[in-house]
């Protein structure tokens, strides 16, 4: 019993260590009073006070720890919190950027679309200029052939 007194009068795994010292001191007084209480009949009463005072010593040091638990779920929740806000201000500014550059698209397809559409309508005109080329190089060339072939009659007669 005394070891596992001893192990938590030395404050191991305490976060604060606050009370740990008073309650080795009061176990050490109780592991020296019972050396003696074995000699003296009388001094029962003196170790039934020694266990109170271990008991008093480890009842507030226990309410030390529960005060400690209570502060680290304190901090847990605030860090939660926290991070809970930081999570929605990152979701937010990501959404924002997903909507700006939703909308850059858009107006880029639409440009491209309309850049689309006003060459299809030159390759169409030039298309057109091509075949009226065509037709003026034919009506042309039938001129060439009809002036030659009066020229060639003229010369023959």
């Amino acid at each position: 019993m005394n070891s596992s007194l001893s192990k938590t009068a030395n404050g191991t795994g305490g976060r604060f260590g606050e009370g740990t010292g008073t309650l080795q001191r009061t176990i050490n007084q109780f592991n020296q009073t019972q050396g003696s209480i074995s000699t003296n009949p009388a001094s029962l009463k003196s170790k039934l006070l020694g266990l109170e005072e271990v008991i008093k010593a480890i009842g507030d040091e226990l309410n030390l720890h529960k005060k400690e638990v209570q502060i680290l779920r304190s901090e847990k929740d605030t860090l939660e919190s926290v991070l809970s806000m930081k999570t929605q201000d990152v979701k937010k500014t990501l959404n924002n950027e997903m909507s700006r550059i939703e909308e850059e698209m858009k107006r880029h397809f639409a440009h491209q679309k309309a850049e689309n559409s006003r060459i299809q309508q030159q390759i169409t005109a030039l298309k057109g200029d091509k075949t009226a080329l065509q037709q003026q190089l034919l009506g042309i060339q039938r001129r060439i052939a009809e002036l030659e072939m009066q020229v060639g009659n003229e010369e023959h007669q």
